[in-house]
């Protein structure tokens, strides 16, 4: 009896060291991996500006130009797991922001929206990252971001959607505007080396006055239709509310722009005396704003 008390005793310590071995050698799970690369990305700022040396700075900087390429493999290696979505909005945000935002063909941050356009198209996850397009150029962003409008079905992505595509096509106005009325041959040629001389010519032939009624038309929907939902604060945003922003910009649009009659304002000159904008029409005026703390 005590023999195979002792042979049973044996074959229960040699399964619990199997499953032990078993769960060192475990690998990580994506959600794991993902909080990795969330400090990774938190982490590398601060050593980058520690480093004391061009060798370790070129190191940071190469593992940091890496990491939305790690984030998109991550979601195209667990494309069914929760943590997926939120890899690709990572990869989106790494590589937007900017003028000049990573988009080529092959780019990671372009994959990451045709993934996020075919298989997450429904999450409600998606008002931020048509945040972080808002200040690209690419058509891919365009169209994401009129996809997101049309099939999302919750409101408040919607009016991130709606709010954003707005302020898009309205930056890429603007920009083109820019584009048109500077001489400046090496800004042209950056614009057609980023996003390709066909593209951007297309869109300096596109109906200006039509995109500019879209866009008035967009920001008058997002105030309209979505006025209380909350814009996430990011570094390029204070946050506030849909409507909010979007009147703000239709105001500008309406009455700011050049060749818009100034809004009549009311003030006191230097001497105290009361005046309005109005009072000196057909006149040239410059306005010096200021106030006291």
């Amino acid at each position: 009896m005590r023999c195979i008390t002792r042979k049973i005793l044996v074959l229960l310590l040699g399964v619990a060291v199997v499953v032990a071995g078993s769960g060192q050698d475990k690998p990580p799970t994506p959600q794991q991996q993902y909080q990795a690369l969330l400090k990774e990305r938190d982490d590398l700022p601060d050593e980058l500006a520690k480093a004391k040396t061009d060798e370790e700075r070129k190191k940071l900087l190469s593992r940091l130009g890496k990491l939305p390429l790690r984030f998109l493999e991550l979601a195209e290696q667990h494309p069914k797991d929760p943590v997926a979505v939120d890899a690709l909005i990572q990869t989106v945000a790494l590589v937007n922001g900017t003028a000049f935002p990573a988009g080529g063909k092959d780019s990671p941050g372009r994959k990451a929206l045709a993934i996020l356009q075919r298989d997450h198209i429904k999450s409600d996850k998606l008002g931020l990252t048509c945040q972080w397009v808002v200040f690209g150029f690419h058509k891919s962003h365009e169209t994401f971001l009129r996809a997101v409008l049309e099939k999302n079905p919750h409101p408040e992505v919607q009016g991130l959607a709606c709010l954003s595509l707005a302020q898009f096509l309205n930056d890429r106005l603007n920009r083109l505007d820019v584009l048109k009325a500077q001489d400046k041959p090496d800004l042209e040629e950056r614009y057609h080396r980023v996003f390709g001389k066909d593209f951007v010519e297309e869109l300096q032939r596109q109906d200006r006055v039509a995109v500019a009624k879209e866009i008035e038309t967009l920001f008058d929907r997002a105030a309209e239709k979505y006025p209380d939902v909350k814009i996430p604060v990011t570094y390029f945003g204070s946050g506030g509310t849909v409507g909010e922003k979007a009147k703000t910009e239709l105001f500008q649009i309406r009455h700011l722009a050049v060749g818009k009659v100034a809004p009549d304002i009311e003030g006191e000159d230097q001497d105290g005396k009361k005046f309005k904008l109005s009072d000196y029409r057909g006149k040239v005026v410059l306005l010096d704003f200021w106030y006291r703390l």
